[in-house]
């Protein structure tokens, strides 16, 4: 699976479960998770995307 899309969806299913709380201490508990996983899954998209584009240089054109 991915790890992005992964941690996005616990933020949202953290979001989904604050909503329905009536405690309000493990309402923010759990909208400071969905935080946290929102945050460490736009890292690792980040991390990905970087890697992804310092594999995609030119070097493959002077082979001519």
């Amino acid at each position: 699976m991915d790890q992005p899309f992964y941690l996005r969806e616990q933020a949202a299913r953290c979001r989904r479960l604050a909503r329905d709380c009536t405690d309000p201490m493990l309402r923010d508990s759990l909208l400071t998770l969905a935080k946290e996983y929102t945050r460490r899954g736009g890292a690792q998209e980040y991390h990905e995307t970087a890697v992804w584009q310092a594999g995609s240089g030119d070097d493959d054109q002077d082979a001519d």
